[in-house]
């Protein structure tokens, strides 16, 4: 049956809702779901009213593709009763598509009803096209609620988000994939709230299969290709365990010269157990406004059968951008290098506020370890309760946390990489002086001993 002959159908068994006919649903009576979200049948499209089983056996690609092309049509939600449904990838293309804007998927509880991955591949994309510069040809406004993704301990991503912006995920649990879950390519404007993602991991190594990665483009050309973006993207909430190559990673891609930008993490917790290389939250130094706070990084074991060999947890070098209240924790085994890599790019300011470390181990590097950088550092109440406290390039300006900006020699605007602002203090260690920037200007008066 054609699509407009599926609605037209749908809205003739409706049509009686004016007379106290409207509880008659497509073969069955309105989901419970449906009901208790407020929507009409007509807005609702069961999967098992396609023929998806949902018995973790039979394929349910073809049933569940027919359901949302249905919501496509117009808009929807695409519910998924309580089941384990399995769904089969291609060799060139991904298991499940949404084909039109305005698509919601809602399970019956995330780990209610789950895809489960039934060969190597993508389980589902949410994609327009790379056309148009600002995002006309986006795909728009779709949403996932309540619904697992069960990667099956294959390869491939489980959930693809290319050229698309105003999506929104909630209560999504995702497991055992042995790739990278979420990829997200010139993607905008959306929210993710308790996320979670369990048990998933790339090679050993790999050093490209993070849990989740957004980055401004996967490919050169075709595909994946974008001269643009990933910006306004919040993380709310959520929870990534038991990941072996990295958890959240935020990059400029293959192609330079785009800025990532706008991306909130907030109340978070990265933990595994399993780790076999690559940083928990890695922020390179083409993004700007990355804002990390309420954050719980956890490294406890190597995963089995990995040579041991520790690893930063948190790389972090953006621009106009803060790490705040975070704790970085180890166990028993010599799991971390650094707490976090520091960078600061030129004209930047690093900013770490109350970024701990309590270590079951001491790192083998240093708390903070300070990559050679041409911009400032303003690092406030951060330090490992253990080990070495800085490494690297550690800054002459501003040395980690201390309570005034020391100077060797007089004090001046150019003292700063910006003029600071009238009431500023500095030291001058050479002449023993203390310095106070005034309507403008700098005045001072000698330390006694």
């Amino acid at each position: 049956m054609s699509k407009s002959a599926d609605i037209s159908r749908r809205r003739a068994m409706f049509a009686g809702a004016a007379t106290g006919l409207a509880s008659v649903a497509l073969g069955t009576s309105a989901s419970p779901a449906a009901a208790a979200e407020g929507d009409t049948p007509l807005d609702w499209f069961n999967v098992k009213d396609y023929g998806a089983a949902g018995n973790n056996a039979g394929d349910d690609t073809a049933a569940i593709q027919a359901a949302i092309d249905a919501a496509a049509a117009e808009g929807g939600t695409v519910y998924f009763p309580t089941g384990r449904y399995i769904v089969k990838p291609t060799a060139t293309g991904p298991a499940l598509t949404i084909t039109g804007d305005g698509v919601r998927l809602v399970g019956a509880g995330s780990k209610a009803a789950t895809l489960v991955k039934g060969a190597p591949g993508l389980v589902l994309r949410i994609a327009g096209i790379r056309t148009g510069s600002k995002g006309e040809k986006h795909r728009r406004y779709c949403s996932i609620q309540d619904l697992g993704f069960d990667g099956n301990g294959r390869t491939g991503v489980l959930l693809e988000l290319y050229y698309a912006n105003n999506c929104y995920f909630r209560d999504v649990f995702m497991t055992s994939n042995h790739d990278i879950c979420i990829d997200a390519v010139e993607f905008w404007d959306s929210r993710f709230y308790n996320l979670v993602i369990e048990k998933s991991t790339g090679p050993a190594d790999s050093k490209a299969h993070p849990n989740i990665w957004l980055r401004n483009a996967s490919a050169t050309s075709g595909w994946g290709y974008s001269e643009d973006n990933n910006n306004q993207i919040h993380f709310t909430g959520c929870r990534l365990e038991g990941f072996g190559t990295g958890a959240l990673w935020i990059t400029e891609g293959v192609v330079k010269g785009q800025n990532p930008n706008g991306i909130y993490i907030t109340d978070c917790k990265f933990e595994s157990s399993y780790m076999q290389g690559g940083p928990h939250i890695k922020v390179d130094a083409s993004c700007k406004h990355i804002h990390a706070r309420n954050i719980y990084a956890f490294a406890g074991k190597f995963a089995q059968d990995y040579t041991p060999k520790a690893q930063t947890i948190i790389n972090w070098a953006p621009r106009a951008s803060s790490l705040q209240d975070v704790l970085i924790a180890n166990g028993s085994v010599a799991t971390i290098s650094s707490g976090v890599e520091l960078y600061s790019g030129p004209g930047s300011t690093a900013v770490l506020s109350n970024v701990v470390g309590l270590y079951g181990t001491a790192p083998t590097g240093a708390h903070i370890w300070y990559a050679t950088s041409t911009g400032d550092f303003r690092v406030e109440n951060s330090y490992g309760d253990v080990g070495v406290q800085a490494q690297g390039s550690i800054p002459a300006k501003n040395q980690p946390n201390p309570p005034l900006r020391l100077i060797a020699g007089p004090v001046s605007d150019a003292s700063f990489t910006r003029p600071p602002a009238d009431g500023t203090l500095a030291v001058d260690t050479t002449n023993k002086r203390l310095y106070v920037r005034l309507g403008g200007t700098w005045s001072w008066s000698p330390l006694n001993t």
